[in-house]
């Protein structure tokens, strides 16, 4: 459980980090919330697939 919150983690600076990078780049102002929620989304969804994945792969 602690890697699953590790990978989600970091999983979630990457995606926060891009977000804030694109909105800078293409919009005239900085949308932290629409990064932030976005971030967490998609990062929690990765992890908990992976998560799945995982122990799918060692119950068979």
């Amino acid at each position: 459980m602690k890697k699953a919150i590790l990978k989600f983690v970091i999983y979630f600076s990457i995606f926060l980090i891009g977000n804030l990078i694109i909105n800078i780049l293409f919009k005239p102002h900085i949308d932290f919330l629409t990064a932030f929620s976005t971030a967490v989304g998609v990062s929690l969804g990765i992890a908990t697939i992976e998560l799945y994945t995982n122990k799918k792969a060692k119950e068979v």
